[in-house]
């Protein structure tokens, strides 16, 4: 069984192999693995932690990416915060992370990204997940820029559906 990480809380399933990914500062998880079904819509929840165990201040950072690949280690979808970079193609991802008005951090570390049915119209099988982050020196104080990248985390499944693979013109009908 995998190490569980003092302060990170633990996935529902208990078995967080598939769905912690942890590297020397930052962790990354998610609650669990999101089954879609071909051709529909879907969120995944990607919560950030320090190496503390602790959920990370997201306004460290400028820049964040999400790729999220299939098991063939073929693109399924980019995502990009604050924008998607000129020539690239992709989707923003909504940061959940917000102040309130008495100056408290709620959903710290807390992204969200949103695939469309042409996303999730691939063949069926894992999805992992690769981020990247640029660090903010002008609000971190370092000399000079830092990116931290986590490698491959299990975000989702898709599902085979009948739906979207049969389409219209089969099984009986009304007309002859």
């Amino acid at each position: 069984m995998p190490d569980i990480i003092p302060g990170v809380p633990t996935p529902s399933s208990g078995d967080p192999k598939c769905v912690l990914s942890v590297c020397a500062r930052i962790i990354a998880q998610v609650d669990c693995i999101t089954y879609i079904l071909q051709g529909t819509t879907a969120c995944i929840d990607i919560q950030l932690f320090g190496a503390d165990g602790k959920p990370l201040d997201l306004r460290r950072f400028k820049e964040l990416q999400v790729l999220l690949f299939n098991d063939l280690e073929c693109v399924v979808a980019n995502f990009w915060w604050p924008s998607i970079p000129t020539g690239c193609r992709g989707f923003e991802m909504e940061i959940l992370q917000y102040e309130d008005t008495a100056g408290d951090i709620i959903n710290e570390g807390l992204i969200r990204i949103c695939l469309d049915r042409t996303c999730t119209g691939i063949s069926p099988g894992n999805i992992f997940a690769e981020l990247r982050l640029v660090e903010d020196n002008s609000v971190t104080g370092a000399p000079s820029e830092e990116v931290f990248g986590i490698k491959c985390l299990q975000v989702a499944v898709i599902q085979e559906s009948r739906i979207f693979n049969n389409g219209c013109d089969t099984g009986c009908s009304l007309l002859t």
